[in-house]
């Protein structure tokens, strides 16, 4: 395990020189995606970072302690390896969870994850479900990988969880943004971190950022990023806002793909995602809900766009990162939505 060091304005310098290599979007259709990959939270696809989407610590508010209805909460019980790395942090019992909890970012490589259950669609109430009986995952992944750490050869499992925090977008909208439009994508303060986000991503997954007798290993292991919204969960960013910054983020990365997958019910924040699929998708998506749902969800069909991921894709893979990165930076306000707002310029 290994936390890398604090971030910096370097990921700038890789813009112009950086161009936008083609992401793999998988959509997630109930018990498999599109795109022939698993659920990216099972790390049951070879040479993939499972994205750990957290807050300020690894496993948030639930204090290690049960599932929730978070991501970051939920996916410490089903990895195994990182809820026992916790007690290796050196905070005492009853201290505040920033000092007794895994501090973000943070990276285990050869994390596997042991235990059945765990899914990014929405469960009644939780992300996955710790099953009372045949609870070990006996489809773990058994790639392995040879590489070294600090000089010795070791073996590793080819997967790795990678805890990361985005900003808060509800957070810095305070009062200016009422819960609706959050989740419909209306609130300006969303488009505003731009820069801070992709310093968070970039500094999470680039292996020179970690101290050197890690790095290699960190070369050797992870290949892959599998993600869903980042950002976009129980923050309450902008789900197309944070496609396009994880997409952004990753292209200034050596030889690593950005996996990037689509719910239509995301344990976090259901059906926001819904709004990256535009004419593809969007509305339909949205429709798709149950009884809990229409309670803790206001997405509204109404704010579909046109624009969908793929076309973003369709326009801006090949190009100079430093393209996408302007129009972000200079991206305007609602009601539009951000995707549509780039087709209109590009």
């Amino acid at each position: 395990g290994a936390t890398p060091q604090a971030g910096n304005s370097s990921w700038k310098k890789l813009l112009d020189s950086s161009y936008m290599a083609e992401p793999n979007v998988c959509v997630n259709h109930g018990n498999g995606t599109d795109c022939g990959q698993e659920d990216f939270m099972s790390g049951n696809n070879a040479y993939q970072a499972v994205t750990d989407i957290a807050g300020g610590v690894v496993g948030g508010g639930a204090q290690l302690c049960d599932i929730a209805n978070s991501q970051d909460e939920s996916i410490v019980q089903f990895y195994s390896e990182v809820l026992a790395f916790a007690f290796f942090t050196s905070g005492n019992a009853g201290e505040a969870a920033d000092k007794s909890m895994l501090p973000v970012p943070f990276v285990l490589l050869g994390a596997r994850r042991y235990v059945r259950g765990l899914s990014g669609e929405w469960d009644k109430g939780t992300c996955g479900k710790v099953l009372s009986r045949d609870w070990l995952n006996e489809e773990i992944l058994q790639h392995r990988v040879g590489t070294e750490i600090n000089g010795n050869p070791v073996m590793l499992a080819a997967s790795s969880f990678v805890a990361v925090a985005s900003e808060c977008s509800t957070c810095l909208a305070g009062s200016a943004c009422n819960m609706s439009e959050t989740i419909n994508n209306q609130c300006d303060n969303q488009r505003r971190h731009l820069e801070e986000d992709l310093e968070k991503w970039y500094v999470a997954f680039e292996p020179t950022m970690y101290m050197a007798p890690v790095q290699e290993a960190f070369r050797r292991v992870v290949k892959r990023i599998g993600t869903g919204p980042w950002g976009a969960g129980v923050w309450y960013g902008d789900s197309q806002q944070y496609f396009l910054a994880t997409w952004l983020a990753t292209t200034l990365l050596k030889n690593i793909k950005l996996d990037y997958h689509v719910y239509r019910r995301f344990c976090e924040n259901p059906h926001n995602q819904c709004f990256v699929l535009g004419r593809h998708g969007c509305a339909a998506c949205i429709a798709d809900e149950d009884e809990i749902d229409k309670v803790r969800s206001p997405a509204s069909a109404e704010y579909c766009g046109r624009q969908s991921l793929y076309d973003m894709v369709s326009r801006f893979k090949g190009q100079p990162a430093s393209q996408l990165y302007r129009a972000l930076r200079e991206i305007a306000g609602p009601p539009i939505q951000v995707f549509d707002l780039l087709a209109s310029t590009f």
